[in-house]
């Protein structure tokens, strides 16, 4: 089963589960994309004048159909600093295959990542302008619509991205805003950040409960290179490849999943002894005795000035 997911601020969530029966996601056309050169990607500039221009008012055809983005990944730190208020938000987890059934006829397909344009293009464009044949042109508007709406600079591989766009017009026009509504049994969990505000933790639980999801909490360790999961019940769990699973091995100590095959993770093994020796061998603390650290570290910042 995939699974896909949409990071969202801590101040929308009443606003996506207003719909009974439903989860709003607000949608997006291409001209409003935060990386403004997207629509660019497509086309080699150093193409003839006659065919960009050929080209421009072919595109200048191609609808602009709200579009709304996802990610393969819920652990992306970025995408939570950017989309979800620097881990202030949550995330929701949809399963891919009932939505691509629900919506059917609607592409939800993954952003492919490149730093130069498709070399297939340049082809299919000098055959459009030169023989300025329908069937042609056709072609190439409808190879632009998919490198306009999924395509982007190598820049934003992080985002792991996948889109949905609006072919059938199933969103609706709420206050303004192109909302799609997705029915709440396709949604299957929500993870809230680690640093969502205390006091609309149980609000989170209650939204989770009443529309059946799988409450998690984001942690951001200190020795695990990637965030997890915890539950309401503290069972720990990571994201790994396409699925959120139960840790198989976690520190006795912090229940911090572990990497390498032990009982406890790299900090909880440090014990007093360790502790007492770091002290006793770190030779500021030697200095500091002294009272000759603060010219010590003066002398040696002037090092190299």
């Amino acid at each position: 089963m995939s699974k896909i997911y949409k990071y969202f601020s801590n101040n929308v969530i009443e606003l996506v589960f207003q719909k009974k029966g439903f989860c709003g996601i607000k949608c997006s056309l291409p001209q409003d994309y935060n990386d403004p050169y997207e629509l660019f990607l497509g086309m080699d500039l150093n193409t003839p004048a006659d065919q960009l221009a050929f080209y421009n008012d072919i595109i200048s055809g191609i609808p602009q159909s709200p579009t709304t983005c996802f990610s393969k990944s819920p652990i992306v730190s970025p995408m939570w600093a950017h989309y979800a208020n620097n881990h202030t938000g949550f995330v929701l987890e949809f399963d891919l295959d009932k939505l691509q059934e629900h919506f059917i006829g609607n592409p939800i397909w993954d952003v492919t990542y490149r730093n130069a344009p498709s070399e297939h293009l340049q082809p299919i464009l000098q055959r459009a302008a030169v023989l300025k044949k329908p069937r042609h042109s056709y072609a190439l508007q409808e190879y632009v619509f998919v490198e306009s709406y999924f395509a982007k600079y190598d820049d934003w591989k992080y985002e792991q991205e996948c889109r949905f766009v609006d072919m059938k017009k199933v969103s609706e026009k709420v206050a303004g805003n192109d909302i799609l509504y997705i029915p709440s049994d396709l949604v299957t969990s929500i993870i809230i950040g680690s640093k969502y505000p205390k006091e609309n933790i149980n609000l989170t639980k209650e939204i989770a409960k009443k529309n059946e999801l799988t409450w998690y909490e984001l942690v951001i360790g200190k020795s695990h290179p990637k965030p997890y999961m915890k539950n309401e019940s503290g069972n720990v769990f990571t994201f790994s490849q396409s699925d959120i699973l139960i840790a198989p091995n976690t520190c006795n100590s912090c229940l911090e999943p572990l990497v390498a095959e032990s009982d406890l993770c790299p900090w909880c093994s440090i014990t007093e002894a360790h502790k007492d020796e770091a002290a006793r061998s770190n030779p500021f603390r030697m200095l500091s005795s002294m009272g000759q650290l603060d010219s010590y570290m003066k002398a040696m910042s002037k090092i190299g000035k």
